[in-house]
């Protein structure tokens, strides 16, 4: 597994100043920094308090702390306590406006897909006519039930109430086009894994099945899927939930033991998980760089190839630097390309070793382009010796 230490997965700081309340999106749709959700949660908490039956203002101050929850890293609180004070604030919507398609949606997301909270579920979408919030959500049951007509369904519902990034369908368009037939492909976020099923909905390889490393832990699920991938069950200790020992082998192994099923299915894992040295850590030497996807081998395979021929013959590549197309998350393209960084570095040392320069400086020019005002940008001009 080589690639460019420092370029995998890259976020970016960006500063920002939050003087009024503003709309709060999720991590997958705008990305922002710690300090401007504690603002805007101090910010929405006034709003609550001057009006509790502002539904609006609960879902905002609601999902800045959620925010918070998933990004605080600095933060001394363990995972539980961050969890304790969102369900607080769960809990505070229920007494003030218990019958509102905002409460009952977050009473399902705080739920965790424990099929006993499905009924807030149901009744979010009873209420919500016109409202996207549920549509991943539906999207997820359709895949947990295999009721794929269903996941289909409400991605496409989602695809037409414009709440997909164009950019991120570029991006996993190419993830998707450079695997190999009846692929598995390890996908661990939103932005890896539900434009790919649009994408399928679509009519673009559906013959490659996603496996989205936080769905896959749910055990009724897992094992309907590994039975229809070939794949052994999982063995747990015993008992209805997985104990912390469980997760632990399962991260360090789950990769090697999907990799191993019985029809002989090629395994992939996005960029975007690989850098999760959790499930990486054992089997690093066993992953071979092909693109946008690292692909399980226990034989040495001459990856390049496969790389020049993605990057070269395959992927849709025009949409980094001619972004002629409205788009909704300017910033979480900008993070996801960063991605591209890996594959190109490792072609343009490639064809620079064998002297192509025609080649060599197409790839310098991406390289510029998806760098350019990143944090990366430095490192890269010297990689590159750019003055």
């Amino acid at each position: 597994m080589n690639y460019y230490t420092g370029f995998l997965c890259i976020l970016f700081a960006f500063t920002a100043v939050a003087q009024k309340p503003e709309k709060i999106y999720g991590n997958a749709r705008q990305y922002k920094p710690i300090s401007y959700y504690k603002e805007q949660s101090t910010a929405w908490k006034k709003v609550v308090d001057q009006n509790p039956k502002d539904v609006a203002a609960w879902y905002n101050y609601y999902y800045a702390n959620r925010n918070i929850m998933f990004n605080d890293t600095a933060s001394s609180r363990n995972p539980k306590k961050k969890s304790e004070q969102l369900q607080k604030i769960v809990d505070d919507m229920g007494r003030s406006i218990p019958e509102s398609y905002e409460y009952n949606i977050v009473k399902w997301q705080m739920g965790g897909h424990d099929p006993k909270y499905l009924p807030y579920l149901k009744k979010a979408v009873e209420l919500g006519e016109g409202r996207t919030e549920h549509l991943d959500y539906m999207i997820n049951q359709g895949e947990i039930g295999r009721t794929l007509k269903d996941r289909e369904k409400y991605s496409l519902k989602k695809f037409e109430a414009e709440q997909f990034s164009t950019g991120v369908i570029y991006y996993n368009y190419n993830v998707l086009i450079g695997l190999e037939k009846n692929a598995i492909l390890i996908t661990s976020g939103d932005n890896d894994t539900y434009p790919i099923w649009l994408l399928q909905a679509q009519g673009t390889r559906s013959d490659v099945t996603v496996i989205n490393l936080y769905l896959i832990q749910i055990e009724e699920y897992r094992e309907k899927l590994f039975a229809e991938l070939g794949v052994e069950k999982w063995q747990k200790s015993t008992g209805a939930m997985m104990t912390e020992a469980d997760h632990e082998r399962f991260r360090n192994s789950i990769v090697a033991h999907i990799a191993a099923n019985k029809n002989n299915y090629p395994l992939y894992m996005a960029l975007t998980t690989a850098c999760d040295t959790k499930y990486t850590a054992t089997i690093q030497d066993k992953l071979y760089l092909t693109g946008l996807a690292y692909l399980y081998s226990k034989e040495s395979i001459d990856n390049i190839a496969i790389l020049k021929r993605n990057m070269e013959n395959l992927y849709a590549l025009d949409y980094l630097d001619k972004s002629f197309y409205h788009e909704i998350s300017p910033d979480i393209v900008k993070i996801v390309n960063g991605n591209y960084l890996v594959p190109l570095l490792t072609l343009y040392d490639h064809y620079k070793l064998a002297g192509d320069a025609a080649k060599s400086n197409w790839i310098k020019s991406k390289l510029l382009f998806i760098s350019k005002g990143t944090d990366n940008e430095a490192e890269i001009l010297k990689h590159l010796q750019v003055n």
